[in-house]
């Protein structure tokens, strides 16, 4: 694997401030964008799924239930 130079030097920096290794810092940002890659595919699904649901085809049909809520709750 290889990193640019200006993330290496700051990855560098940071191993050496919280005293410990570079791979541990890769490790662990690794590890947290992995969680969030997860999460977001999550969110994007149940999206999905609910846009289907209720009929969702474009920004059109959002725009339109966003109005017609409105108008419900004046």
């Amino acid at each position: 694997m290889s990193i640019p130079l200006d993330i290496y030097d700051k990855v560098d920096k940071m191993a050496r401030k919280r005293k410990t290794s570079k791979s541990s810092i890769l490790k662990e940002a690794l590890e947290r964008y992995i969680i969030e890659e997860e999460k977001w595919n999550l969110i994007y699904k149940w999206g999905e799924e609910k846009s289907k649901s209720l009929g969702i085809r474009d920004e059109k049909d959002v725009a339109q239930l966003i109005k017609d809520f409105r108008q419900y709750h004046k």
